[in-house]
């Protein structure tokens, strides 16, 4: 079995957005990955049976996919490096949140194991990335990290109810986008707000289906942004 600093980029990849849709208590299937990654099912089909083959995942008789552990393992490795180097730039380079996903996918996969002990030092052990995700290896149970907080997601609350943001999704075709438009929007991790309606007709545009109260504004959004962000309740 290959070691993780041998895995290639995309297998990396991979590993990474199994890992993310389990975390996320989504079914991993050929077709959602083939969506995902914008590429045609037997390209995906092929590298499941490598991964299978190389021990990262297993597959049942439905061809859902599961990470074994060494599978566990090697997306752990990846996505702390991720998130280790989204916390670098925007905390020691002074990037702003919404910038640096894009540039984390481009670092993670070259980052050595001193560079990683070296930037965990200097931020003090940090245990989320900016978009409050997990970090692997500094936060205890990573994998059950929604569970263990009792997340859900925004789109499954009744109007009335307060919550905060917890973190937000990592599951999405353009992250890039998302965050920028939650930047827009206001709406950060650790940000709180009311639930105040649902399928409001003083939206400007139909998307925007969703009123929050944040700060003693209202902030509306989309039904599909509100889905990508988990949040936990609070007593208003």
């Amino acid at each position: 079995m290959k070691t993780d600093e041998m895995l290639s980029a995309t297998v990396e990849e991979y590993l990474e957005t199994i890992y993310n849709l389990s975390m996320e208590n989504e079914v991993v299937i050929g077709a959602r990955l083939a969506e995902r990654f914008n590429v045609a099912p037997p390209t995906v089909t092929e590298m499941l049976k490598r991964l299978v083959r190389d021990g990262y995942i297993a597959m049942n008789q439905k061809r859902q996919v599961a990470l074994t552990e060494a599978g566990y393992q090697a997306a752990e490795a990846v996505l702390r490096r991720h998130r280790l180097t989204e916390r670098f730039l925007v905390d020691m380079l002074g990037m702003q949140w919404h910038e640096v996903h894009e540039e984390a996918c481009r670092l993670e996969h070259f980052i050595s194991g001193a560079v990683e002990a070296r930037v965990i030092a200097n931020l003090a052990t940090p245990t989320t990335c900016p978009h409050g995700n997990p970090i692997p290896g500094l936060v205890p149970n990573a994998r059950t990290y929604l569970q263990d907080h009792h997340a859900v997601r925004l789109s499954a609350l009744s109007t009335g109810t307060a919550g905060t943001i917890f973190c937000i999704s990592e599951v999405v075709e353009d992250e890039e986008a998302l965050i920028f438009y939650l930047q827009q929007k206001g709406l950060t991790p650790g940000t709180q707000f009311t639930l105040l309606a649902q399928n409001c007709e003083e939206t400007q545009t139909a998307e925007e289906c969703i009123r929050l109260q944040v700060a003693g504004q209202d902030v509306f959004i989309s039904l599909p942004v509100a889905r990508k962000l988990w949040v936990t309740l609070r007593i208003a």
